[in-house]
């Protein structure tokens, strides 16, 4: 999941060397203003067009998007240098958020992004989608892309993510602020130095990630807009405060979070009831399987008395046996009522687990089938 920053540091220092030849100062030098020269894309001559299809779930259907992508703009951002020379005392916050933004917004890409937001501008229409909505499709279609994990190698174009449908955590990243940002959205990347993961900010008030102003989108995989992972992959926590690198100046914010946390907090209290009873049906078990045997054997020994002719003893233990059985039943329906308790929470688990990329649907049906 996560990814160390790929850019190359070259930092260029100019310093003014005095020479005194015969008395008189040499040329000085002019000083460089402090800058930062980022990645940037050079087109090549193909006028080839390359058709980029995928296909991904988003509430209770399937999507397909088809966009087409000049070929010479995918092999520019391709064979780019994506180093970073930076010339005087630029910090690394400074250097690091002015890169991401200029592969985000490089404009090269910009035709690209235009046949891609309008297409899902339509989708919008087609669908009714609200604001909300409509920044889930944006989330679940970057989610929805391959994940790679490609090790130190540098964040990619945009344009590259779109046409190879894949990329790591800081690629996808960066395609989903520019979609977000096109339409107006708050938006900003979350960059997790210590651990090395990029995420996205959307703006919102009432389910902020830890007090920045945005909630939480994770791009790798899918899950709803505000809920943070637990762990990135392989189990690294994620509890340092990103750095927060603004991506356009939109507005509009997130509105559906107390729906979203909502099913958070059902999905936990699944998992927990679950696990609970799990604990008492395993408990039940032994003592039913030692009530039963207890009955048959009983049954043996009243079956040898009728065989024998023993009618007074078989009626004695007649009584034994019907309260025996009694109270099985009882421990059974009560056995029975556990196991339909716990098929039910691991149902609407597992159905949150499986239907993250559709918040609207997922809180209907936990409203319709979670027990009071």
């Amino acid at each position: 999941m996560q990814k160390k920053i790929g850019f190359i540091r070259i930092a260029v220092f100019l310093s003014i060397s005095l020479c005194v030849i015969s008395g008189c100062l040499t040329n000085i030098l002019p000083v460089q203003q402090e800058s930062v020269v980022s990645p940037h894309i050079k087109p090549g001559e193909s006028t080839s067009v390359i058709e980029v299809t995928h296909t991904f779930p988003f509430e209770d259907s399937m999507i397909t998007i088809t966009v087409p992508v000049n070929a010479s703009v995918y092999e520019g951002a391709k064979s780019a240098d994506k180093s970073i020379t930076i010339y005087g005392n630029v910090s690394e916050s400074i250097w690091i958020a002015d890169s991401y933004r200029a592969m985000v917004f490089d404009p090269a890409q910009d035709q690209v992004f235009s046949d891609l937001i309008t297409r899902f501008r339509e989708i919008r229409n087609q669908k009714k989608l609200s604001d909300d909505e409509y920044i889930e499709l944006l989330t679940v279609y970057t989610q929805s892309l391959a994940y790679e994990s490609i090790g130190e190698k540098p964040a990619k174009f945009p344009v590259e993510t779109i046409v190879e449908n894949a990329g790591d955590c800081d690629d996808k990243s960066l395609l989903l602020a520019r979609l977000l940002s096109i339409d107006g959205y708050r938006v900003s990347l979350l960059s997790f130095k210590l651990e090395s993961h990029m995420a996205v900010g959307i703006g919102s008030d009432n389910i902020q990630y830890k007090k920045t102003g945005y909630a939480y989108i994770e791009s790798t995989n899918y899950s709803f807009v505000g809920i943070p992972p637990d762990t990135l992959q392989g189990e690294i926590l994620l509890g340092s405060d990103p750095e927060i690198i603004p991506i356009g100046n939109g507005t509009r914010k997130y509105g559906s979070g107390s729906e979203t946390w909502f099913i958070n907090d059902t999905f936990t209290l699944t998992e927990q009831k679950a696990k609970e009873l799990e604990l008492i049906i395993k408990g039940m078990e032994p003592e039913l399987q030692n009530k039963q045997q207890e009955i048959s054997a009983l049954e043996n020994k009243m079956n040898g008395l009728k065989k024998t002719g023993n009618i007074r003893d078989y009626n004695d233990l007649v009584s034994k046996h019907n309260i025996l059985v009694s109270d099985y039943n009882t421990r059974l329906d009560s056995y029975r009522t556990f196991i339909s308790r716990y098929e039910t929470y691991v149902t609407i688990h597992n159905y949150i687990l499986s239907h993250q990329y559709d918040r609207k649907g997922v809180f209907e049906y936990i409203k319709q089938n979670m027990p009071d």
